[in-house]
């Protein structure tokens, strides 16, 4: 017998995309440099942009023509945007990855192969590419590709570097639009797990992964999702989401405190310590918010 015997799935890749005129054209350039030989079509959601990314978006159609573009212009979020690419998906898998973000050569062939015996992969990320000494410093990155797994509960992909069967998207009711700033990907995630749909790693499917390099931006993105931790508390402590424990949390706050010289010092000091109060801060806010207290 010769040939490759698997079957052949069509595969929907969806970007959101908001502001993104700065960085989508390194990402549409890494996605059109992919080897998969199969039949595959990209989704971009310009969701709610002001800098021209629909425009871009316009022109790059005439040059990519597996491209597709939809606009999510009232109530943007990023989950609404990838609620409505996955609607638009012609594909029994659907692959998310972001505007700001590059993809590595085999990314979709990475996260097809783990797919094709899945329902759900993740994929890793790779943060020093395209990230300096500031942004690396608020968020360092971890010393292993793997999945996530901040809470000590269940495993669960970036929303940057995952896929899934459309039918998984379809059964769970897509993504919880509520989810804005933080937890979205891991509660998509969970529910899917806690649903019967096994979760796996693809570790060849890379994405060069962009953070926050200013001041502003690291804290507000700290602070979202800092807010988000209390409601995914909230929706999955019945489910076993342990609780933050309020020793750690002091412990956390004193730590912070004594630090606080550092707001005099280099700029990596001083973002790595700003992104620490905002996300504390933001849980404390989160859990007055959702009346859970998770900080």
């Amino acid at each position: 017998m010769t040939g490759d015997p698997r079957p052949v799935h069509l595969v929907s890749v969806v970007i959101p995309a908001r502001n993104a005129a700065t960085t989508i054209t390194t990402q549409l350039e890494a996605l059109g440099r992919q080897s998969y030989p199969d039949p595959w079509e990209v989704i971009v959601v310009e969701n709610g942009s002001s800098d021209g990314t629909g425009a871009l978006l316009r022109r790059w159609q005439e040059r990519m023509p597996r491209l597709r573009v939809a606009t999510v212009a009232e109530a943007p979020g990023v989950n609404r945007a990838r609620n409505t690419g996955c609607r638009l998906a012609l594909g029994e898998y659907v692959l998310l990855c972001d505007a700001d973000d590059v993809v590595a050569p085999g990314w979709v062939a990475g996260l097809v192969d783990v797919l094709r015996t899945s329902p759900a992969v993740g994929g890793a990320l790779e943060r020093r590419l395209l990230n300096g000494p500031v942004a690396l410093a608020a968020r360092p990155p971890k010393k292993s590709a793997d999945l996530l797994n901040t809470f000590g509960f269940l495993p669960y992909p970036a929303g940057a570097n995952c896929g899934f069967h459309k039918e998984v998207w379809s059964r769970l009711g897509g993504f919880d639009e509520s989810y804005r700033g933080g937890g979205d990907d891991a509660e998509f995630f969970w529910r899917a797990q806690l649903a019967g749909f096994p979760l796996a790693f693809a570790p060849h499917a890379v994405v060069h992964y962009r953070h926050r390099g200013d001041a502003p931006a690291i804290l507000r993105q700290s602070y979202g999702y800092g807010r988000s931790h209390p409601k995914l508390y909230r929706d999955f402590a019945g489910a076993g989401m342990p609780s933050s424990r309020l020793a750690d949390a002091a412990g956390a706050w004193w730590r912070l405190l004594l630090r606080t010289p550092d707001l005099l010092g280099s700029a990596d000091r001083r973002a790595a310590l700003l992104a620490q109060l905002a996300l504390r801060a933001g849980r404390v806010v989160g859990s007055a918010r959702h009346r859970r207290c998770y900080l």
